[in-house]
């Protein structure tokens, strides 16, 4: 498979892994928003640091370690961060019923700094860090009845269910190789933005209506063309 389609059709699966429901996806609007305690972790570092260099654990150990924190719940996400002068891994780990924890582990020694009480918010209410994602939303469910929006948003959770099949290690790849297409985005020109927004609009119309099965199948075959 070409580079450049890979790319396309991580994209897709990356939309449907972070839609895993309407209710949920808010939640990383106030992802750099959190306020954490003081923590003391092994590796201090400063502004400019090459995290990845410092960094002494891989993304599936530390989404491992934050998925076994909590007592129910699939880490769908992580990424190093500087908190208190300090390089760590926020995990973040969401339950069935679409509350969500946040977790610091130390990106020394594996170590959890931090578990977050379990977050449930009704983002409904919340205007300002929700209005962006109910636009979106709301232009995405123009001219559909009831009853379609109904089954986009059970295809959408479906496609959430299927990344959470994964093990932790695909989803850590999954997660590494969506961070390495973003750094691609961002040298792309405007003309092949565009061309991907399309490429990514058609393939994902075409992965919502496959069954969840069907859904796993697909996520776990990329997942291995990535190895």
């Amino acid at each position: 498979m070409k580079q450049s389609a890979k790319i396309t059709i991580a994209a897709i699966l990356v939309i449907g892994v972070f839609s895993i429901s309407v209710l949920t996806v808010p939640a990383f609007a106030d992802w750099g928003k959190f306020s954490y305690p003081q923590i003391q972790g092994t590796i201090p570092v400063s502004s400019g640091d090459n995290f990845e260099q410092k960094n002494g654990i891989a993304l599936s150990v530390a989404m491992a370690v934050g998925e076994n924190s909590v007592s129910d719940g699939k880490a769908v996400y992580a990424k190093l961060a500087d908190v208190n002068g300090f390089l760590v891994h926020k995990v973040m780990v969401i339950t069935d019923d679409h509350a969500f924890y946040k977790i610091l582990v130390d990106a020394g020694n594996g170590e959890a700094l931090y578990v977050s009480d379990m977050i449930k918010k009704d983002y409904s209410h919340k205007k300002a860090s929700n209005e962006k994602h109910n636009e979106k939303m709301k232009n995405y469910f123009k001219g559909m009845s009831e009853e379609q929006i109904t089954e986009k948003k059970r295809q959408f959770k479906e496609m959430g269910e299927a990344y959470k099949s994964l093990s932790i290690q695909d989803r850590a790849s999954m997660v590494i190789h969506f961070m390495q297409m973003k750094l691609q985005w961002d040298t792309m020109s405007d003309d092949e933005k565009a061309q991907k927004r399309t490429d990514m609009k058609q393939m994902f119309q075409e992965y919502l209506p496959l069954t969840l099965e069907e859904k796993k199948q697909k996520l776990h075959e990329y997942i291995q063309s990535l190895n």
